[in-house]
């Protein structure tokens, strides 16, 4: 008997002690994983987040002056007679006086947008007013209210430039991209999102627009300029240091705040022992790893060059996909939740990048056509060295854009994700939907 209870107090023990050992080694792999971010001179906690968030001067902070404006934005009367704000397709060229006096006034209603747009205008460097050492409790931009400035400024852009006024177009067209960066060094991945969705409206608006307007050489090249700007800026990086920062911080949340999660879906006292035991069993620490090594996968496709990048995200998106699928996520329930969600915010980076990449080669060949009495370039290399410093590459496949031309209407175009090139073929209302699209800057009217 005495035997027996010896044998089993060594089996105890070598069971606590293999049990300590792999809490050691879980908890010792999730503080390796936050060294490794931070060597990398990232932060790892909402305060030092806070941190690398860079304050500005309020006197040389470029978000006050959007919030202004965006407060300032009155909604049309009816929105069903008024393009991007509203439920009317931009019209074909031209359209009638009704319809451009009615715009006109939408634009005086919100005439005080302009002026803080002024104002904001001599500002570059940003941060909005917000709080990260709060963690989730931060509150964040109202993308909302920005995204209506945005839509708002397209119709201002359409205005002008149907009332014969090229560079109060251009200079709304520039307006827009000037909201999107105010976004730019916002670390939450929300707020990237959103400057994509912003910065697509801009290149939409561009080609429906500005050919309208009869703009000059000096209007497509500050646009160049700016689309060139915008697309050197990395805010996929920063969103994602942001959210490796607010979503890892749920790691090291309260017993109560991790029982109230795993509870979704079933009852409280499941939730309270769920916790306990993830967290005692060293499972939460491990999950903790996974998903910060992903993390660092990837930010390191982010800072990658085009296709480099996708080909990381993709390679990091399988080991996700394939732990995934293990039985219960493999255990990585908090991982499981978050990773998934992040999966393709490079491919809409590339996206974005194509979009940018081919409005500026776009306003390339505009320089040119104006330089050479109504001509078309023949091909994207004619514009080089004296329209651009070189062809952009397609971020897809590394190639150049392509580029189609016919009269007085052309294309330039990425193959897009499916890298099949279509002839610069994008969805278009009413039209049968194809297998495959390319992502286009398409001009197809412009004023006569």
């Amino acid at each position: 008997m005495r035997f027996r209870r010896g044998k089993f107090l060594v089996v105890l023990a070598v069971i606590v002690a293999v049990f300590l050992a792999w809490r050691f080694v879980a908890n010792r792999g999730a503080d390796l994983a936050i060294e490794r971010l931070r060597a990398r001179g990232l932060p790892t906690n909402p305060a030092e987040l806070d941190v690398w968030y860079k304050a500005v001067p309020a006197a040389e902070n470029l978000a006050t002056p959007i919030l202004d404006a965006s407060a300032a934005y009155r909604q049309p009367r009816d929105t069903t007679l008024t393009p991007y704000v509203g439920l009317l397709e931009v019209p074909p060229h031209a359209f009638g006086p009704t319809l451009a006096a009615g715009w006109k006034a939408d634009l005086d209603e919100s005439s005080a947008v302009f002026v803080a747009l002024a104002t904001a205008r001599t500002r570059t460097a940003s941060r909005y007013p917000v709080n990260l050492k709060e963690g989730f409790d931060a509150t964040f931009p109202p993308y909302t209210d920005l995204e209506r400035l945005v839509r708002f400024l397209a119709l201002a852009s359409l205005t002008h430039a149907e009332s014969n006024l090229p560079h109060d177009a251009a200079r709304d067209l520039r307006d827009m991209l000037l909201v999107a960066r105010s976004l730019e060094s916002n670390p939450h991945l929300v707020s990237q999102w959103v400057r994509i969705r912003m910065l697509q409206t801009a290149v939409n608006a561009t080609a429906t627009s500005l050919p309208r307007a009869g703009a000059y050489d000096a209007d497509w090249k500050s646009l160049q300029t700016e689309f060139a700007r915008a697309a050197s800026v990395n805010g996929l990086f920063n969103g994602l240091v942001g959210e490796s920062v607010l979503q890892g911080a749920f790691f090291h949340s309260s017993p109560s705040e991790f029982a109230a999660t795993l509870a979704s879906g079933g009852t409280p006292a499941m939730g309270t022992l769920g916790s306990a035991l993830y967290i005692a069993s060293g499972l939460r620490a491990v999950d903790e790893r996974f998903y910060l090594d992903r993390i660092a996968e990837a930010l390191d496709a982010a800072q990658s060059p085009f296709p480099e990048g996708l080909r990381k995200a993709s390679a990091q998106n399988e080991r996700v996909r394939m732990e995934m699928a293990r039985p219960l996520r493999g255990m990585k329930i908090i991982s499981g939740m978050i990773l998934p969600a992040l999966g393709k915010s490079v491919d809409q980076a590339a996206w974005i990048q194509a979009n940018l990449r081919a409005a500026i080669a776009a306003c390339a060949v505009e320089r040119h056509r104006l330089a050479h009495g109504n001509q078309l370039p023949a091909s994207l290399d004619e514009l080089v060295p004296a329209f651009l410093d070189a062809v952009p590459l397609d971020p897809f496949d590394g190639k150049p854009l392509r580029y189609r031309a016919t009269n007085d209407t052309y294309v330039v175009y990425s193959v897009g994700a499916d890298l099949v090139d279509d002839g610069g073929e994008t969805p278009r209302i009413g039209e049968k939907e194809r297998a495959t699209y390319d992502i286009a800057f398409r001009i197809t009217d412009r004023r006569k």
